[in-house]
């Protein structure tokens, strides 16, 4: 059974709101003095406290938006947009297309970060100023670490979604003027990093606390200064509307820490950031290291009806209660349009790009990849390319049923791989090329991955291919690559590609994939900036299916081929093969036979459309010279405007030449929201930053 914490029953004390109301940017309706050094005077009262700085988690702004819904559109995480929601840019699919105008749920994220921030201020110096802290009581000490991770935590998210954001570490008080302005990123990450170097040694190691990895514990401490090491280190979104790295580490109060070998060092530019990292990394594999479970998939069912455990894969997870929150299994995960145990269709897909760059050897290919959903708890419909579910966590694995929303289902937020990559990462930026350290690291990741291939094959797939990253440049591929491997699904992509200025060339290589494996599928020719179809050219086997087909054995899908795997249509049976209906899977098979027809569904035939008319005016397009119909192809006009932000002005059709996007920075800032604007007395704005709709 789930050891849920008490943070997500709304937290009351006696003759005490602890609920927060905004003005401006921070709450202004604070704790008296008297109240916080009463309320934080204790374990008991102080954990009452750090709970309802966690029970904002709960909140949609979180578990359904700045942790999932907004972490798209990436080259892993995808929803494909139209053209008409991407211009219009007024809810989240302007976020998915990036071209984010102001709506509701900013205001509300916003809003939330700022209330969660100003209620830890305020625990934070209550709990300072306690007797028993200063005694050195260590309930308090750990109490006190976790109200520091959790407001760097949401300092974390606002930088990577607002860029520079106003920033405050003292509470509030009523009546105050809290028009602060923008600051520094930069300024913000070497504050909050310092703050959890501070305080981490006075933590709990994970398996001493009652909640587990469902509280933040020292093993995420360090391996969460570690993640913001590498976000002071890298690139993010300027004023100018350039990335680039912080330009300012002369102005910012260095960084003072002990490494791994108990050296006090210090960190003030850029690349000292990347020594933090290391360093960090260093000390939690010395102190507190663990060997992966070898089970990728059990990773993530223990997330669904229970809770990860200590020492093991996850460090920290978020621990939601069925009907009190968490939309792990509705807004994301495995697609269930319905049955016994509620419904949950995601809003997050994946890029088949990314689906079809695994190995299919890879165990993490299954269990993060799913071409299908369920339409009843028995019952299965392929899916096609743009319908790829993240399969991680699946509503149908819970044990009691539960509303469509609020399922419960845990969600993670830092796991050990993550820490071995960072090292791997780090040690490769330091050196300027892999050194056997970082390659051990990378290799004791993909050695779970390829688990259960054959002796030859592991040794190809992991040993051969890790000693062929010789260079700075392949082995830092290689980190991009794994880190998708490893974690899609969980949305961590985004802000990985922000730091590492890779967001606009990792949308360009995506979208160039879709076109020239469209073209192929569908045997078309580049004419005259149009794709003519030719009967005679030869499909390519490019490692991608054109088509899948499938069977059903009791309503559940039995695949004849897989994503990778090119069929040719032409041939016995796939040439008989016919699409099937949701309903008519619901309504079942009238015999066996009628459950193995070869039933087909377009994969990356899906990416172009070919026609002999032409789609505005319905005309013929006429014949060519043997008198056979033209046909032209028609690339998906959501592949085009899925994100428009970026390929605005560029590309109109899908043929132009997308190599100068590759440059231009992607616009990922969102808007402060306008009323906060207003409200600042010209304290605040949306000038710069890329920002497109302010």
């Amino acid at each position: 059974m789930k050891n849920k914490l008490l943070l997500y029953i709304v937290t009351l004390i006696e003759g005490m709101v602890l609920t927060t109301a905004c003005e401006d940017f921070l709450d202004t309706e604070s704790l008296s003095n008297d109240s916080r050094e009463y309320l934080c005077s204790n374990p008991t009262d102080a954990r009452k406290m750090v709970n309802h700085i966690y029970s904002f988690f709960c909140e949609d702004s979180y578990s359904s938006r700045m942790s999932n819904n907004w972490m798209q559109n990436t080259d892993v995480e995808m929803a494909l947009v139209s053209k008409e929601q991407a211009i219009a840019h007024n809810d989240r699919r302007g976020v998915w297309a990036l071209n984010i105008g102001d709506f509701g749920d900013i205001r509300t994220s916003w809003e939330h970060n700022y209330n969660t921030i100003d209620f830890a201020n305020q625990v934070i110096e209550g709990i300072e100023a306690s007797d028993m802290y200063k005694a050195g009581d260590a309930d308090m000490k750990q109490l006190l670490g976790e109200a520091y991770c959790l407001r760097a935590f949401r300092y974390f998210l606002l930088c990577n979604f607002w860029g520079d954001v106003p920033f405050s570490t003292t509470p509030s008080k009523y009546g105050e003027n809290n028009n602060t302005p923008r600051v520094d990123k930069n300024i913000i990450y070497s504050h909050i990093i310092q703050d959890i170097i501070n305080v981490e040694e006075d933590m709990k190691w994970a398996d001493k606390m009652s909640s587990g990895v469902e509280l933040m514990n020292r093993e995420f401490a360090i391996g969460f200064i570690a993640k913001l090491a590498l976000f002071r280190a890298g690139y993010s979104m300027q004023a100018d509307g350039t990335m680039q790295r912080c330009r300012i580490d002369d102005q910012i109060k260095q960084v003072i820490y002990t490494d791994e070998n108990d050296v006090k060092r210090s960190a003030k530019t850029s690349d000292d950031f990347y020594r933090v990292a290391r360093a960090y990394c260093r000390k939690l594999i010395k102190l507190k290291d663990r060997a992966l479970p070898t089970n990728f998939k059990g990773i993530f069912d223990a997330q669904i009806n229970t809770a990860s455990s200590p020492n093991n894969d996850v460090l920290f997870e978020i621990g939601f209660v069925q009907n009190g929150g968490g939309d792990v299994g509705w807004n994301i995960g495995l697609s269930v349009v319905g049955g016994s145990k509620g419904s949950g269709t995601t809003y997050t897909n994946l890029s088949p790009k990314y689906a079809c760059s695994f190995d299919k050897e890879d165990q993490r290919y299954a269990v993060t990849c799913a071409p299908y959903r369920y339409l009843t708890e028995s019952t299965q419909n392929a899916m096609g390319p743009f319908g790829i579910s993240p399969a991680k966590w699946c509503r149908l694995d819970l044990i009691t049923p539960t509303a469509d929303k609020n399922t419960g289902i845990n969600w993670p937020v830092l796991r050990y791989p993550d820490v071995l990559l960072m090292l791997a990462e780090a040690d490769n930026e330091i050196n300027g090329t892999p050194t056997n350290e970082a390659k051990t690291m990378l290799k004791r990741v993909r050695d779970r991955a390829f688990v259960n291939s054959s002796d030859f094959n592991k040794l190809l797939k992991v040993d051969i291919y890790i000693a062929g990253l010789t260079s700075y440049e392949s082995f830092k591929k290689a980190i991009i690559n794994e880190r998708a491997w490893e974690f899609g699904g969980e949305c961590i992509r985004k802000f990985d590609l922000i730091r590492w200025n890779y967001y606009s060339e990792a949308i360009v290589n995506t979208i160039d994939w879709i076109t020239s494996v469209g073209i192929n599928s569908q045997q078309l020719n580049k004419v005259n900036n149009e794709l003519i179809y030719d009967k005679d050219k030869v499909i390519e086997d490019m490692g991608v299916a054109s088509i899948l087909y499938f069977g059903f054995d009791n309503g559940l899908l039995q695949f004849e081929n897989d994503i990778f795997t090119l069929r040719k249509d032409k041939d016995i049976p796939y040439k008989n093969a016919v699409t099937i209906k949701d309903d008519e899977i619901k309504a079942g098979f009238t015999n066996t036979s009628n459950e193995k027809v070869p039933y087909r569904i377009d994969f990356a035939r899906n990416f172009i459309s070919v026609s002999d008319q032409d789609p505005t005016t319905k005309q013929p397009y006429g014949t060519d010279d043997n008198g056979d119909p033209i046909k032209k192809g028609i690339i998906n006009e959501s592949i085009l405007y899925s994100w428009y932000g970026l390929t605005d002005g560029v590309i109109y059709n899908g043929l132009e030449d997308s190599s100068p996007l590759k440059t231009k920075p992607t616009p990922y800032v969102m808007p402060i929201p306008a009323s906060k604007v207003t409200n600042s007395g010209g304290v605040l704005s949306n000038d710069g930053y890329g920002i497109r709709n302010k």
